[in-house]
This record gives structure tokens, C-alpha cells and sequence, in this order.
């Protein structure tokens, strides 16, 4: 066995590596044992640790820890060998004479972990001195707090290290300030770092930062503050001493903002928009925000639902801007108790432009393009103009615009839409010319344009270019003048309506059944016509309806009538003209009365009336 000798050689050169203190050996008492004998066991512990790492020390392991458990150092003797139980039999397999390999093990471990152990005390014993030191300055900083208000200052304080071990740091309240508070105190001013208005120069006082101390945390800082040169001083602001005090900061007033000068950008899809709505209205209406181009514009990239088809861009574009333009909706320049209130001034609520009321589109097989082909909107009050964007509705079919107060001119590009079948803008106050460019319309049926401010002449060129498609021609209570023209092929017309206008001089004689095949209504009444009245009109077959009254025709009615107007005839006026010659007899036998024929109204000057009993009832 290990004599006690070269035990207690092991033992001194582990504790001289730890540089732990000498402790003196107490006695036990109450029971317990002495800090010597608890770091005897302690290194006992370590050493069977190192020596139970290897495998044919585990027997030695083991009476060692018996020992310790008995309260009893392991000692061996020099001279005895050991004889370990095998773990696996019982019974001792080899002796353990040489006991140098084991105190190579431990020569070889102890070194290594014993510098670990030792470094790591070290920084334990550094981290708790810094903490320390902290806990004063913040103990320091809150006295001069407490102080200010009136309460009592509380300092840092620990134990003093004794018996190998550190207490926990307390607060100990105390009524001594540290020397800087009281300076502090009686120079009655404080540090602050909030601006303050100055005349001078701008002035601060300097954080005030303590040296770093060494050894152990004291009772307050053993070193005076140093003061740190900073680049941004900030002046004190004195203050009472005892009374509490709240540093706010001065209101500043910021200057505004300015307004940025260049133009926001906006995504590609706006400019591609707005190059195409520049291409149909041209760039001066964008100049401003509140023309019905902007409007619809804006409408229909920010509301709307823009098709990216070009084509049927242009038609939405066009719509939006006959509809802005019409109803002055959210323009500025409108008082709002002028705009129309039922003219589908709700309909900016729909995205789609084919959902407005009073629109209606049609979508083409051939080239899939929805296409705008009604626009309806009679008699609702509008009180704007037709833009020259109508002319970007190539498809479009009605136009209803009937019975509201629109202004302004007919543009030009309205006689362009080759599609147009049916142009209501009778009652209205539209104003200007007819274009000659209306024979262009050859497809039309309806052209109603009664009932406005037109003026001018009838044009020449109507049915002359090409045979016409004209139904139902309406030109009443207008301001035009002139004569009307020669040459009119109007085959389909059923309705010609010339009446209440200036017009004036002799009417054409090529009004025949051959150029007007199919007429069934001739209004030239309350002109300035004069003349005879040419004998052509009683050659069509289906006429039924002839006003001559309020003109300044001489002689007197034809009455060489055709077979078939005889049949057809219902009403006849020639009154407040000048005619001479009385009503013929084969006029007169037309009679409805009679049961052959189907004359209801024939109305003529009295003077001329004899011997009629149909005109004798209605004579003026």
C-alpha cells in the first residue's frame, strides 16, 4: 500500500497548484466537521476522480471512497501490495506492485484542469469587483436624485471578503452625499442635456464618467470624477435645491415641409394611358384638371376597368368623355345644385362602361373587341356639350339625345360614324350649321334635328353622291334659311319634315314619285316659300300627309291627283297662303264622308272654299 507519506506529497502538490489558503484545523464541533477536514475530503474526491479514469484503478477507486465514507483519509502502506477484488469473479486476478503508472495519470491530468479551475476563480472574482463598482455609481447617481426631492440618499456598500467567500452587495441608506453631490448641491445647478434658447453660443456641461477602480468595491468611489471632453456641450439649467423638478423640452416649431416641385411618377400603365387618350382628345384638355378629357382620364385608370385593347380603349375613353361632358359631373365650375340629377349621375359608381345606363355595347366575333353601340339618354336634363370624341365610337348605332338643353355645335366627327342608324338631337340648343358632311350619314334612317338653334342652309350635296337610306329626315322649328336644293334622292324616305324654319323661294320640282318612292309625310309649312306649288306633289302614290299652310304660294292646289294618292291622301292644309283659284271638285270628292276615298282634313283660305263641304268646316 501508498505509505501516508507519499499520500500527503500528492495532496501538498495539488493544493500548492490551486493556491488555496492555509486554513487552520478546527475541532468538530456540533456535530460537523472542520473546514480542514471537509478540504481534505475534497482533494480525496479529486484524486479518486483522477485515478478512477482508468480501468485497472477501479478497485482503487473504490476503497477509496469506502474510506471516505468512514470519515478517514486513504492512506496506504509502502511496503504492503494491494490486492483488488475482480469485479467479475471476486477473486484477485494480478497485484498492483507498480504504482508509478498511476502517478503518471495523475501528473498528467491534474496540471490542465488545476490552470482551468484557477482561471475561472479569477474571472469570478473580477466579474464581482466590476458589478460592484457599477452598483455605487448607479447608488450615487440615485442619492443625488433622492437628495433633489428631498429623500434621503442610499450608497453601495458590501461585506468585506472573508473565509474564501464574497457576500451579497446591499444598500445601506445614508445622509452623506459623495463630495461631487454635495458640490453639485450647493452650486445649486444640475447637468441637463435639453436645449435651451441662448443668445451666446451654445454651451453644455459634460457627462461627468468615474475612473475605472481596482481591487475590491468600497463604500463610494475612492477616486474623484473625470470629466470626458465631448464635442456637443449642453448648457446647465439652474434649479432650487429640495424642490422636485421636471426638465421638459422647449417646444420647437419645424419649419413646413415644402412642397415637392417635380412631378410624381406613376406607372407605366398611366403614361400608356394617357399617350392614347392624348391621341384622341388631343393635349391641350389635360392642361387643366377639371375638362371632362381629365376627368374621364382619371376616371378611367383610378375607377374604371380599362381594357388593354387599344381599340376598345378609345371607345371606353370616348364614352366617359361624352358622359363628363354632358352631365358635368365633378366639374368645378358647376355649382352643384346646376348638374343634372337624374341624368346617370350615379354612373361613375360602375367600373364597367358598357354597365352605365343608358349604354349599351355589343362584342364582335371577328375581331373580340366589345364595341359601344348605344347611348341613350333622353330627357334627362343634360345641359353640357357633344364632345368631338364621339367620333372614336366607329360602331356606334343610336345616339338618343332628345328633349335636354345640350349646347354647343354638332361636331364634325359625328358625321363620320359610318354605323350611325339612328341621331336624336331634336330638343336641344344646339346651335351652328349642318355640315355638308351629314350625306356621309347615307345609312341613317332617323335623323331627327328639330326643335334647336340651327342655322344656315339645307346642304346641296344630299342624295346626290349616292342613293340615300334616310327615313324619317326632321329639320322642324330650326333658324335655317335658303332654298332647298334640287336633286335630293331621299327613295326611302317616309318622312320629310321641313317646316317652321326661314326658308324661302320656289320648292324643287324634282320632288317626284321617282326620287321619293316611298313618302308618306311632306311638311313644308311656315316658311317663306313662294311660287306655285308644283303639280310633282300630286304624283306620289303614297303621300297621306301634306302641309303647305303659312307661306306665300299663289294660284291654287293642283288638282291633277294620282289614282293612288287619291287613295292614300289624309290630310291636306294650304291655309295663309296666297292662292286664288277655289278648291276643285275632284279635291273636294275626296271626302272620307263619301265612303270612297280617305281624306279626313283639308284646310284652305275661306276665300277659296266654295261650295265644299269638306273645307267649309276647317276655312280660315
Amino acid at each position: 500500500m501508498p505509505s501516508p507519506r507519499r499520500t500527503k506529497k500528492i495532496t501538498d502538490e495539488i493544493l500548492e497548484d490551486f493556491s488555496l489558503p492555509d486554513y487552520p484545523a478546527r475541532e468538530m464541533e456540533s456535530g460537523r466537521m472542520s473546514s480542514s477536514v471537509t478540504s481534505g475530503r475534497a482533494i480525496d474526491r479529486y484524486v479518486a476522480s483522477v485515478l478512477s479514469e482508468s480501468d485497472d484503478d477501479s478497485i482503487f477507486s473504490t476503497a477509496r471512497k469506502s474510506a471516505v465514507a468512514s470519515h478517514q483519509s486513504v492512506c496506504f502502506d509502502d511496503d504492503s501490495s494491494f490486492e483488488p477484488v475482480n469485479p467479475f469473479d471476486g477473486s484477485p486476478d494480478r497485484t498492483y506492485a507498480n504504482n508509478s503508472k498511476w502517478k503518471n495519470k495523475i501528473r498528467k491530468h491534474w496540471k490542465p484542469l488545476s490552470v482551468l479551475f484557477f482561471g475561472v476563480a479569477i474571472v469570478l472574482m473580477v466579474s464581482a469587483g466590476v458589478a460592484s463598482n457599477k452598483n455605487n455609481e448607479k447608488a450615487s447617481l440615485h442619492d443625488d436624485g433622492n437628495k433633489a426631492v428631498g429623500i434621503p440618499p442610499v450608497t453601495f456598500t458590501t461585506a468585506p471578503i472573508e473565509s474564501g467567500s464574497i457576500s451579497e452587495p446591499s444598500y445601506t441608506p445614508t445622509s452623506e452625499p459623495t463630495s461631487y453631490l454635495e458640490d453639485m448641491v450647493n452650486s445649486s445647478s444640475v447637468p441637463t442635456y435639453m436645449p435651451t434658447s441662448s443668445n451666446n453660443a451654445a454651451t453644455t456641461e459634460p457627462p461627468l464618467v468615474d475612473e475605472p477602480k481596482s481591487g475590491r468595491p468600497t463604500d463610494r468611489p475612492t477616486s474623484s470624477p473625470v470629466i470626458m471632453n465631448t464635442t456637443a456641450p449642453t448648457p446647465v439649467t439652474p434649479r432650487p435645491t429640495g424642490k422636485p423638478i421636471t426638465l421638459t423640452p422647449k417646444p420647437t416649431t419645424a419649419a413646413p415641409t415644402p412642397k415637392p416641385t417635380s412631378i410624381p411618377t406613376m406607372p407605366l400603365k398611366y403614361y400608356e394611358m394617357l399617350k392614347a387618350a392624348k391621341f384622341v382628345s388631343g393635349k391641350t384638355p389635360f392642361d387643366r384638371t377639371d375638362t371632362a378629357q381629365s376627368l374621364a382620364f382619371h376616371w378611367l385608370y383610378y375607377e374604371g376597368n380599362p381594357s388593354n385593347n387599344l381599340y376598345e380603349f378609345f371607345e371606353q375613353y370616348a364614352t366617359a368623355v361624352i358622359f363628363f361632358s354632358l352631365t358635368k359631373i365633378r366639374m368645378s365650375s358647376v355649382p352643384t345644385n346646376l348638374m343634372p340629377q337624374d341624368a346617370g349621375a350615379d354612373f361613375t359608381s360602375r367600373r364597367e362602361i358598357c354597365g352605365w345606363s343608358g349604354v349599351r355595347c355589343a362584342y364582335n366575333n371577328t375581331s373580340e373587341v366589345v364595341h359601344v353601340t348605344e347611348i341613350r339618354l333622353p330627357a334627362k336634363k343634360l345641359s353640357g356639350t357633344i364632345p368631338s370624341e364621339i367620333g372614336f365610337l366607329p360602331y356606334l348605332v343610336k345616339l338618343d339625345l332628345a328633349e335636354n338643353d345640350i349646347a354647343g355645335t354638332i361636331p364634325q366627327e359625328l358625321y363620320g360614324l359610318q354605323n350611325l342608324r339612328h341621331l336624336y338631337l331634336n330638343d336641344n340648343k344646339l346651335q351652328g350649321t349642318i355640315s355638308p358632311r351629314i350625306d356621309e350619314l347615307h345609312l341613317a334612317e332617323y335623323i331627327y334635328l328639330g326643335q334647336n338653334n340651327l342655322t344656315g342652309t339645307f346642304p346641296s350635296t344630299v342624295g346626290k353622291n349616292r342613293p340615300n337610306n334616310w327615313r324619317f329626315l326632321s329639320l322642324h322649328s330650326n333658324k335655317l334659311t335658303g332654298t332647298l336644293p334640287t336633286g335630293m334622292l331621299l327613295r326611302n324616305a317616309f318622312m320629310v319634315d321641313f317646316s317652321q324654319n326661314n326658308f324661302y323661294g320656289k320648292l324643287p320640282t324634282d320632288i317626284t314619285q321617282e326620287n321619293f318612292s316611298k313618302l308618306r309625310l311632306l311638311y313644308f309649312n311656315n316658311n317663306a316659300f313662294t311660287g306655285t306649288i308644283p303639280e310633282s306633289l300630286m304624283q306620289l302614290k303614297k303621300l297621306k300627309v301634306l302641309f303647305l299652310n303659312d307661306n306665300f304660294f299663289v294660284g291654287g292646289i293642283p288638282d291633277d291627283m294620282n289614282s293612288g294618292l287619291k287613295l292614300n291622301l289624309l290630310t291636306l292644309r294650304a291655309q295663309n297662303n296666297s292662292l286664288t283659284t277655289k278648291v276643285s271638285s275632284n279635291i273636294c270628292d275626296l271626302d272620307v264622308n263619301k265612303g270612297e276615298y280617305e281624306l279626313v282634313e283639308l284646310s284652305v283660305d275661306c276665300e277659296i272654299c266654295d261650295g265644299c263641304s269638306l273645307c267649309r268646316t276647317r276655312c280660315y
